[in-house]
């Protein structure tokens, strides 16, 4: 490797270090080893991204005190580490570790040295069974945020189901590192076992393993960080502790269905849920402002048959909706829209976000005008810390993909939104929506149609094709 080629990649793992760099807490690692059952007999245990050598530290630890005086651990524990200053910091933390049960300086340090390895798990760890017990905790990063020159060298060694996040690539490397009836006990962040982009991941991981345990942490006891990082404040991860089996048949099998950790999904059984009774979409996305979406300055100069008031979060205000101050301009694909309206959009495209540009030159990026909007309804913020509804008058288009709600059949609005300011929505909703900063959920149309709802009569909504939206 040329010396430039050298440097290049050194850079790139120094800033994979600083995004990454989040170790585990020894109470958390030694709780996890336990449910391992490390140590037991001559089983073999490996940490794919050991950090400063927190696991590795406490394996040692239970292993030695479990074995004679002068046990040789080498062949029973190891580490790999990419970064080097990292890898330094284990194997210091490991001879600390082999000093205190009589080993001498110098030869505590060889025996660190022969343990840790300096080198990329990713990119060349074994990738056929080797090992009984892979414990760690490896990093959370998704795959745009990884420096290109390492994101490019995993391309060649990770299956394409696990490349949208380094947690992604390190759960499959482990799971064919594993020995038939080995255990994997890992601190991961949630996203893997909720999100849908990671489904394959799940579906493919269940053809060798079976999930045993899962519980929550706190990311605020969970974690401690090395120097180099700000302190005082907890990692942006919701962390799980996770413990997989090499597939005996005896654990819950993995799937692509999402893993909702520590939640009884039989509660809720029997009860009736808003997608019975309600329409529930998600509001459209018009692209950038000032183009399909402007303000009163620039709605003065165009047809009003053409414009439709529209409201987004930032119009709510202690649970009520107020006055709108932006307006969306109404297109139909079949038709050139009026002269003044072709001006104003011709002047404003350059503005449009790439992905807002579609094939006709007067069409928003998601239509709106085969939506209803004569009927009253309601917004959900999509972003919030319970599914709690406004009221929209008829007329207003919600926009940014907020979520709109629009009862039938017998069902009032009242009876929906009462519904969903209910303990048993919020509730459902912690349980099952995918978990943001600072308390915040993340709820989509799936979460919401599948919501249960209580005081609801019992009928059955069947939604039908919208109608036009009325012409004025």
């Amino acid at each position: 490797m040329c010396d430039q080629t050298h440097t290049a990649r050194q850079a790139a793992i120094e800033e994979l270090h600083a995004r990454t760099a989040i170790y585990t807490a020894s109470p958390v690692v030694d709780d996890l080893l336990g449910r391992l059952g490390w140590p037991d007999g001559n089983r073999r245990l490996v940490d794919p991204s050991c950090g400063d050598g927190m696991f590795l530290a406490r394996a040692l630890e239970a292993l030695l005190a479990a074995r004679p005086a002068g046990f040789d651990p080498r062949g029973q524990i190891e580490g790999w580490e990419i970064h080097p200053a990292a890898c330094v910091d284990a194997r210091s933390r490991v001879a600390l570790v082999l000093a205190s049960y009589g080993w001498s300086p110098a030869r505590s340090a060889v025996l660190a040295n022969d343990m840790v390895h300096n080198r990329d798990f990713l990119t060349h760890g074994p990738t056929t069974p080797q090992f009984d017990i892979v414990a760690g905790n490896p990093p959370y990063l998704r795959a745009a945020n990884v420096p290109e020159l390492l994101r490019s060298e995993y391309s060649r060694h990770v299956p394409d189901y696990a490349r949208g996040d380094m947690l992604h690539s390190f759960l499959e490397r482990c799971s064919r590192t594993v020995r038939p009836a080995g255990r994997i006990g890992l601190v991961t962040a949630d996203r893997w076992m909720v999100n849908a982009g990671a489904s394959r991941l799940r579906e493919r991981l269940g053809q060798r393993l079976s999930l045993a345990h899962v519980e929550r942490l706190s990311a605020e006891t969970a974690f401690y960080r090395p120097k180099q990082r700000r302190a005082g404040s907890p990692p942006r991860v919701h962390p799980v502790a996770v413990v997989l089996v090499s597939d005996d048949g005896a654990s819950q099998n993995l799937s692509s269905e999402p893993i909702h950790p520590g939640v009884d999904a039989s509660r809720y059984e029997g009860m009736q849920l808003l997608g019975d009774f309600a329409d529930v979409r998600i509001a459209p996305w018009l692209g950038t402002d000032g183009v399909f979406v402007v303000d009163a300055a620039t709605a003065r100069g165009l047809p009003p048959e053409c414009l439709v008031p529209a409201i987004d979060t930032d119009d709510i205000r202690n649970g009520k909706l107020g006055t709108p101050t932006r307006w969306a301009v109404r297109t139909f694909p079949g038709e050139e829209p009026a002269p003044e309206v072709m001006a104003h959009l011709a002047s404003r495209m350059h503005l449009m976000a790439k992905r807002g540009r579609q094939g006709k030159a007067w069409m928003p990026p998601e239509s709106f005008h085969a939506l209803d909007l004569s009927r009253e309804s309601l917004i959900v913020p999509r972003i919030a810390k319970t599914p709690k509804a406004v009221r929209v008058p008829p007329g207003i288009l919600p926009i940014n993909h907020n979520l709109s709600i629009v009862a039938g059949g017998a069902v009032t609005l009242d009876q929906v939104e009462e519904a969903l300011a209910s303990p048993i929505a919020a509730e459902w909703a912690r349980d099952f929506a995918q978990r943001l900063e600072g308390g915040y959920l993340s709820l989509t149309t799936t979460l919401l149609r599948r919501m249960p709802m209580v005081n609801v009569p019992a009928c059955r909504h069947t939604s039908s094709v919208e109608p036009a939206f009325p012409r004025t």
